[in-house]
């Protein structure tokens, strides 16, 4: 099990505790974070002191979903990422390593189209995944 630092710069935002490898990978794989309101931007991972470092970039401007809601756990939103970044479609993935390889897709077709991947988000206020599309 590993420990995972958010840090922005020299604050610790938060730290977990014995997360799988899988959920330290899938964490490290995400662009974007949600935390207590606030949008961070991934800049980059490391090990250090025993335990791997996530670092931080404050997104000034951006603002989670004011009216999302929390869902079940591992569910992934395919929103396009212009157009008021709407909901195309929703899953909720049975375990880790399903969410690992919907993440991991380049490129994703819903209702006879093909939307390419732009970027992700975990929205830990929602538990919720987020996968962006071309609009």
């Amino acid at each position: 099990m590993n420990t995972l630092e958010y840090r922005l710069e020299d604050q610790s935002i938060k730290t977990f505790e014995d997360l799988s490898s899988l959920e330290t990978s899938i964490r490290f794989f995400v662009n974007y974070w949600v935390h207590d309101g606030v949008v961070y931007e991934n800049k980059g991972n490391h090990f250090r002191d025993g335990h791997y470092v996530l670092e931080l970039y404050e997104c000034k401007g951006e603002e989670p979903y004011a009216d999302a809601i929390e869902k079940a756990s591992n569910t992934i939103e395919y929103r396009l990422f212009h157009s008021g970044r709407k909901i195309l479609k929703e899953s909720t993935e049975t375990n880790k390593e399903d969410v690992m390889l919907a993440l991991s897709l380049d490129s994703v077709t819903m209702e006879e189209r093909t939307y390419n991947r732009l970027s992700l988000e975990y929205d830990e206020d929602r538990n919720v995944y987020v996968y962006y599309l071309n609009g």
